[in-house]
């Protein structure tokens, strides 16, 4: 890992180094995060925790797939309180002052022959040291690889951009930590015994790949043009691989489908700490910005650590936030509790003004069909919310949504939000969409 001076950004372009964020005097990591799964507390006040102590651990997990919550800093538990989420929800999270000394902040890890453990062993690894994926929505990357190795076809694809273009974290990290990301990488790939790993860099800053670190494996590196928004989802991902297989007039790929194990720059790196360096995930790559801000900057930030600190870090602001975008501003979540704290799948924080908010007052659908036309997966979203929210029955053979009739759940709608940018009416499509799929 580079070292990471202190300094900040006054524009939004590529970075070349990250801000190692202040050290809070105290944090408040969710736990209940009012969806699947349901996480128990293992901590109550008083307790003193070590930093990277598991505190919460999943209760409706049968199949054993989903990450423990560990402690980002040592401290004494001072409560357990109800925050707002950066998903615009509410729910539990445990405070703790910080206090005490770390156990790896500031030191030097080792690393371990991690091809020596078993898939059990590493998989044992990901889950206590709360590795998840943050491809798009935050998943069970456990889960996924056990999916995944039941598959004939078994490719790992590994994202090296953000798939929100207002967002630099992910294209920071694969530029930046390149041979952590491509190790990480590595691991994924010996557990799902892989065919193959595709890398894909953006086109304007593309990423060179040391082959010798996953040179058992065949790889494919593809550079994509990341301004062409929404590449970096899974069905143009496909798409995108198989045209540049049949240019290089290879089909060693060709048989790569949507049932590939697809991650993040972020997943692979987090994976990387967690098995080669044996290091719990109390960290994360932010990307803070956004024009109400007097600087920006790629942080390397304590989870828990609430967005008002990272603002206040950036020299805070010169003028008055209307919205806090998390995420992106194309596919991201907005909020207005600067008190939200960080978690496991904040990626980036964007402060926006009112003056570049589009008026969010929404009226009846004027049958426009403007989302029609954008949708890259050649949806009919106006009628597919008309007949969600009137409950009617969606048949896979129905034309009138889809020419070729309705695909599987999983394709069935990228979760882009093109169709809510075009939208006079200003009627959350792809939210709507999106409820009724999960």
């Amino acid at each position: 890992m580079k070292s990471m001076p202190t300094i900040a950004r006054n524009d939004i372009g590529d970075y070349n180094t990250c801000v190692s964020a202040f050290l809070p005097r105290a944090v408040i990591i969710p736990y209940e995060q009012s969806s699947s799964p349901s996480y128990k507390c293992l901590v109550q006040t008083g307790d003193f925790v070590k930093e990277g102590q598991i505190i919460a651990m999943p209760i409706t997990d049968s199949r054993g797939v989903n990450a423990a919550i560990t402690a980002s800093v040592p401290g004494v538990v001072e409560d357990i309180v109800r925050c707002q989420l950066p998903n615009g929800r509410t729910g539990k999270g445990v405070r703790i002052k910080l206090t005490g000394s770390f156990s790896y902040c500031g030191k030097k890890q080792e690393k371990q022959a991690w091809r020596n453990l078993s898939p059990d062993e590493i998989l044992k690894l990901l889950l206590t040291k709360g590795v998840k994926n943050t491809f798009l929505a935050e998943s069970s990357l456990v889960h996924e690889i056990l999916r995944c190795r039941m598959k004939h076809e078994r490719y790992l694809v590994v994202r090296l951009f953000d798939e929100d273009p207002s967002r630099l974290t992910d294209t920071f990290i694969g530029q930046q930590c390149t041979n952590e990301v491509v190790e990480g990488a590595a691991v994924l790939a010996h557990l799902i015994q892989a065919q193959g790993i595709v890398f894909l860099s953006p086109k304007k800053n593309s990423v060179t790949i040391d082959n010798a670190l996953v040179s058992e494996f065949a790889t494919l590196n593809i550079e994509i043009d990341n301004n062409r928004y929404p590449v970096g989802y899974v069905t143009p991902i496909v798409k995108a691989i198989k045209k540049a297989v049949k240019n290089t007039q290879t089909e060693y790929f060709g048989d790569i489908n949507i049932n590939s194990l697809f991650v993040d720059a972020s997943t692979v790196y987090e994976v990387y700490e967690a098995v080669v360096l044996a290091k719990p995930i109390t960290d994360r790559f932010v990307h803070i910005g956004g024009s109400c801000l007097r600087s920006s900057a790629i942080l390397k930030v304590k989870i828990g650590t609430t967005f008002r600190s990272l603002c206040m870090q950036c020299g805070g602001f010169k003028i008055k936030p209307g919205k806090i975008i998390v995420n992106g501003m194309l596919c991201g979540t907005a909020i207005t509790d600067l008190d939200t704290p960080v978690t496991s799948g904040v990626k980036s924080v964007l402060c926006v003004p009112n003056i570049e908010l589009f008026n969010q007052m929404f009226v009846p659908c004027i049958k426009c069909g403007k989302c029609r036309s954008v949708c890259p997966e050649q949806l009919s979203p106006d009628l597919l919310v008309d007949a969600l929210l009137q409950g009617r029955t969606l048949k896979h053979d129905d034309t009138s949504i889809h020419p070729v009739g309705l695909q599987e759940s999983s394709v069935l709608c990228l979760d882009c939000s093109l169709c809510n940018s075009v939208c006079p009416s200003r009627i959350p499509i792809s939210q709507i969409i999106s409820l009724y799929k999960n």
